[in-house]
């Protein structure tokens, strides 16, 4: 099984901006898309699986420095649904679970952005 906390090191020597996916699920069609039952069981698991991303994070860098359930202005992405965002050194870490829009992929990632950002 693959640890966050390998990842979230892999990120934070990179350069910063850098975004990795964790987990993504991909509709196999339209009907599926607009399943909402479908939907709010896969907003259950990514929500489950993020608290377990977050707490392996935690484990290691500390409680997150913020947290929320709506967009951030440092995570690029839009729809986010959660969010944890850590201080490690002079970058900002961060696991995001987001779905944009029906139709598109519901994704878990993990990023770096500047500490300024």
């Amino acid at each position: 099984m693959r640890k966050a906390t390998d990842l979230a090191r892999q990120l934070l020597e990179a350069d910063p901006g850098d975004l990795e996916e964790w987990r993504i699920h991909v509709f196999e069609d339209d009907e599926s898309a607009h399943d909402d039952a479908l939907t709010e069981k896969l907003y259950a698991e990514f929500s489950a699986e993020f608290a377990r991303v977050q707490a392996e994070l935690a484990a290691q860098y500390g409680a997150p420095a913020r947290t929320g359930e709506e967009d951030d202005d440092l995570i690029p992405l839009n729809g986010v649904f959660r969010f944890a965002i850590w201080l490690v050194g002079d970058r900002q870490l961060f696991v995001a679970a987001a779905h944009e829009d029906r139709g598109v992929p519901i994704l878990l990632m993990l990023g770096t952005a500047d500490e300024d950002a």
